[in-house]
């Protein structure tokens, strides 16, 4: 997205297919979105007018973009009728979907108009196929998303009665697949980028290759107390962090519950800056010799299960767009509100106007 110029989504479309294509003809692209030729034209150029275009032969302008490496699985997420009871069969509704916690954050970035690049691996399996089909539908730019040999990447979650996460499994193994050679092939696309998230649902070789080897800004989700700790000796090289309690506590090997203590330790270790959640107990933000904190507005909670992922994409969002440090976190609060408030992980709700009327509600 060129900053301060909004695309309409026939627009958007019509950019698309010229990525994919930039020899098709404007009669093609009319076939193909099953409108008039003379449509194509006013797009077109209305899209010279605007920058998205430069000149004849339809070269397009290099947009600033965000690009995300990081998980993409099935979701398989259950629902309790009443309150669980462990061992024993619970009546309630069993749903699937799109979701990885990179996935998720790309979903959440596409729909917040960030230009978003996803680096990933899927099955050459119906679980791959659908995921990538929801991906392009959105406009994410999937181009480099690896199709593997296995099964597509799952995650089980069961929800308490509050909709929060009781318990989950994940079967990531094919992750194994975003090594060296794949990040090689694609480092142009990681240093070229704003900056790049990353989640650890990635291999610890992998994370330390992209860390310890490429150029850039890197924002990194803790995803849980496990995974977090393949990061544990490269908190020099983040920009930023996005952790929940648990994980800052198995980060820095403290138990305590004073947020304030764990924020700062990981600062004074290296660490750029953070951002630790603390569901109704607010985010705490810290840089060296700054530290913030916000209170989250109310809610009413349908699915808990994504806020965090929308949290990142409104962080990232804010910085995007070169936020000050207190809309930035304004942003990522939005966003995750959106979130809750949706029974998809990944809200349909989820765009600019909708962030900015979170914002000032």
């Amino acid at each position: 997205m060129i900053r301060g110029v909004f695309l309409t989504p026939r627009e958007k479309e019509i950019i698309n297919l010229l990525k994919k294509n930039p020899r098709i003809s404007q009669q093609e692209i009319a076939d193909e979105l099953d409108i008039t030729r003379s449509g194509v034209s006013t797009h077109i150029n209305n899209l010279m007018t605007s920058g998205y275009i430069l000149g004849r032969g339809y070269i397009l302008r290099e947009d600033s973009y965000v690009a995300v490496l990081g998980g993409s699985n099935m979701d398989i997420t259950g629902y309790s009728f009443d309150n669980l009871k462990s061992r024993d069969s619970n009546p309630g509704k069993i749903k699937y979907s799109s979701g990885g916690v990179g996935r998720n954050i790309c979903e959440n970035l596409a729909r917040l108009d960030v230009n978003t690049t996803f680096l990933s691996v899927l099955g050459k399996d119906d679980a791959g196929k659908n995921i990538l089909d929801e991906l392009n539908r959105i406009n994410v730019d999937s181009s480099k998303i690896l199709l593997a040999d296995g099964i597509t990447p799952h995650y089980l979650a069961i929800l308490d009665e509050t909709k929060d996460m009781y318990v989950a499994i994940s079967d990531m193994d094919l992750l194994k697949n975003i090594d060296r050679e794949y990040i090689d092939k694609n480092k142009r696309i990681i240093e070229n980028a704003e900056f790049t998230i990353m989640d650890t649902n990635l291999e610890e070789e992998a994370l330390d290759y992209v860390l310890k080897n490429l150029k850039g800004k890197f924002l990194i989700d803790g995803v849980s107390t496990k995974k977090v700790m393949k990061i544990k000796n490269l908190l020099d090289k983040i920009y930023f962090l996005k952790l929940n309690l648990y994980e800052a506590q198995a980060l820095t090997g403290l138990e305590t519950e004073n947020i304030d203590r764990l924020g700062e330790d990981l600062i004074a270790k290296g660490l750029n800056s953070l951002v630790i959640t603390a569901g109704e107990n607010g985010a705490f933000y810290f840089e060296k010799d700054f530290k913030m904190m916000r209170k989250p507005k109310e809610v009413e909670v349908i699915n808990a299960s994504g806020a965090g992922d929308a949290f990142m994409a409104g962080y990232a969002y804010g910085l995007y767009n070169n936020l000050d440090i207190d809309n930035r976190m304004k942003a990522a609060e939005a966003a995750a509100r959106i979130a809750l408030k949706s029974v998809d992980s990944c809200s349909k709700d989820m765009n600019e106007n909708n962030l900015k009327g979170e914002i000032l509600w």
